[in-house]
């Protein structure tokens, strides 16, 4: 009596089972060889809403995405289901690919093996070459969560806030009535007297150089000029960076920890301006 609802159970997820491999909208993912995702195309959806078939991550999203992208079916890793995937993408060499997750929807449920067909998306992490962190500055692409962004926020403000006053305060000096008044002619005068030039200075005055002691003008400190240094060189860098980047030679490399790879064009690609290069990433299979 008890094999009855037993042997109804095992009788009930077969029929469940046929009905989902009679339907041509839910496949399994051993089946599939290939993903080609696109740039500003949703998913299909039945249970849950769509998503777009690509979604960036990481640093180089507010300047790069990409278009279009293929994954390939690398097998399976704990479970037949379970796939890793290799995806590609042709990008501009100062960006590479780093993780490419495969998210699919569950046909019945969030952990159904069957998933619903061309409801696939690829969550990838665009990252920075060596020839991108010399365009674009190491320091800023590392920037990568939140809590390191906003203290550095802070601090370019703070920084750029005190190079206006520093600049404010030189224009307020050397202004005509400044200049008048604090830098006079070393043989006295004011300049309107029609003096000649060349007459021999007039004498030593006591109360004109206390009163020029007690109000001198405005000099830089050594805070100021060190400010005011590191922003011109700041300023000199990015631009020599960016007028010397397109030359730099690099060679072929990959990296192992990041999962990525990729190779450098040739010289004739970077003359023409368009110097791109085939990146790959990988990842797993998540279900929503």
């Amino acid at each position: 009596m008890q094999l009855l609802p037993l042997s109804r159970l095992l009788i009930l997820s077969q029929i469940i089972c046929g009905l989902k491999a009679g339907n041509e909208n839910a496949i399994l993912l051993s089946q599939v060889r290939t993903l080609t995702l696109r740039k500003n195309v949703k998913t299909s959806h039945r249970r849950v809403p769509s998503k777009p078939q690509l979604t960036c991550k990481g640093p180089g999203c507010a300047f790069y995405e990409v278009d279009i992208m293929r994954c390939k079916n690398q097998g399976s890793s704990y479970d037949t289901e379970d796939i890793e995937w290799s995806c590609t993408a042709n990008l501009p060499i100062e960006f590479k690919l780093g993780s490419t997750d495969v998210s699919c929807e569950g046909y019945a449920h969030r952990h159904d093996k069957y998933v619903l067909k061309e409801s696939c998306g690829v969550e990838y992490r665009l990252l920075l070459t060596d020839i991108g962190e010399e365009k674009y500055g190491k320091e800023f692409w590392h920037l990568d969560s939140e809590n390191k962004s906003l203290p550095r926020a802070i601090f370019a403000v703070i920084f750029f806030a005190i190079l206006a006053w520093i600049l404010y305060s030189i224009f307020k000096a050397l202004s005509v009535g400044n200049w008048h008044r604090n830098f006079r002619p070393f043989w006295g005068g004011d300049g309107n007297d029609g003096g000649d030039p060349w007459d021999s200075p007039p004498p030593y005055n006591k109360k004109w150089s206390s009163r020029g002691r007690q109000q001198p003008g405005w000099t830089p400190g050594f805070w100021s000029g060190a400010l005011g240094g590191a922003a011109a060189g700041y300023l000199a860098g990015n631009r020599n960076g960016r007028h010397n980047n397109q030359f730099t030679e690099r060679p072929l490399w990959s990296t192992g920890n990041s999962g990525t790879s990729f190779s450098v064009p040739t010289s004739d690609s970077m003359n023409n301006g368009s110097a791109r290069h085939t990146s790959t990433g990988f990842g797993s299979t998540s279900r929503r």
